[in-house]
Parts: C-alpha cells; sequence; structure tokens
C-alpha cells in the first residue's frame, strides 16, 4: 500500500470546514466526503473554540505558540546584564553570567543544576548557547603598537563621528 500523502490546511480552510460540519453533523461521512483523516478532524474538534475564535491570519497554518520554551525564565534580565557588561567595554565570560544567576536567580540555578549530571557542564553549555544564539562572539585581545593613553584618545576623538553610510 503506498503511503499516504500528507495534506496540509490554513487556519481558513479549517474554520470553513468546520462550519460546514455543523450542517452535516456525521463525522465518518464528512470525512470522506472532504478528504480528511479522521484523526486529524478529531484533533481540529478538539481545539475548535480556538480556531474559531483565534483573531491569527487565515492563511498560516498554525495557532502559533508551539516552539520550544526557553530554559532560562528570566532571558531578558541575563540579556540586560550581558550587554551592561560589554557596554562598560569589560570581558564577557560564562562564568560572570553564572555568577549573576548564582546573585539574582539562586533558587532557580539550585533546580536547574540538581537534576544533571554535571550540572556545572551543563551550566555552562546553557551560556554558551545562549550567547552564540543572540549573536555574542567571543572577543580576543589582540596585540596594538599604540599605548593605552593613545587608544583612550582616539576613542574619545572619534565617539561622536559615525560612518558615511550610518545616520
Amino acid at each position: 500500500m503506498p503511503p499516504r500523502s500528507q495534506s496540509s490546511y490554513s487556519i481558513d480552510e479549517k474554520r470553513k470546514l468546520l462550519a460546514s460540519f455543523d450542517e452535516l453533523c456525521l463525522r465518518s461521512k464528512f470525512c470522506k466526503l472532504q478528504g480528511i483523516a479522521r484523526t486529524t478532524w478529531i484533533s481540529w474538534l478538539k481545539y475548535r473554540l480556538q480556531l474559531v475564535a483565534n483573531p491569527r491570519n487565515g492563511k498560516r497554518k498554525t495557532l502559533g505558540g508551539q516552539g520550544t520554551k526557553g530554559a532560562i525564565p528570566f532571558n531578558n534580565k541575563l540579556l540586560g546584564f550581558m550587554k551592561d557588561v560589554r557596554r562598560q567595554e569589560h570581558i564577557l565570560t560564562s562564568v560572570h553570567m553564572i555568577m549573576f544567576m548564582k546573585t539574582c536567580h539562586a533558587k532557580w540555578l539550585a533546580g536547574y543544576t540538581s537534576g544533571k549530571r554535571d550540572g556545572y557542564k551543563s551550566l555552562l553549555k546553557l551560556c554558551q548557547d545562549l550567547a552564540r544564539r543572540h549573536r555574542f562572539s567571543q572577543r580576543v585581545p589582540c596585540f596594538t603598537n599604540s599605548s593605552a593613553v593613545e587608544m583612550v584618545l582616539l576613542r574619545t576623538e572619534n565617539r561622536g563621528e559615525t560612518h558615511p553610510g550610518m545616520h
């Protein structure tokens, strides 16, 4: 028996089919007439109220919200901390992020590391993945021929200037 091809329906199509089902009311006949898999139809009936009441665009296929949930509930606060460290021109490391978690979110940190085989390694990986996802690259200090005083003067001179294409 050849595999059945999977059909994809937009929210608008689902709404129209639900409305036409209300007129016929025979599930088995309706599924055969419309060519919809019975299990698909049953799941549509389960979340019928959300489909009908949702103001989302009818051209979309899903109601949204089915992505993975973040592991860090205070994600925005941590990102703010990371940006503040960078604004102050300090080096940001995973250890700094962990120290922030220890001081501000110790309860969450204890719960996160408790079920892990190596809690510290998994926490480091979590911090590194978060930094990579938000494009925080590792900055490596490099050698320069200019003195620190000259570099500070150069930075203060060019602070107000922007590149010609950037306004």
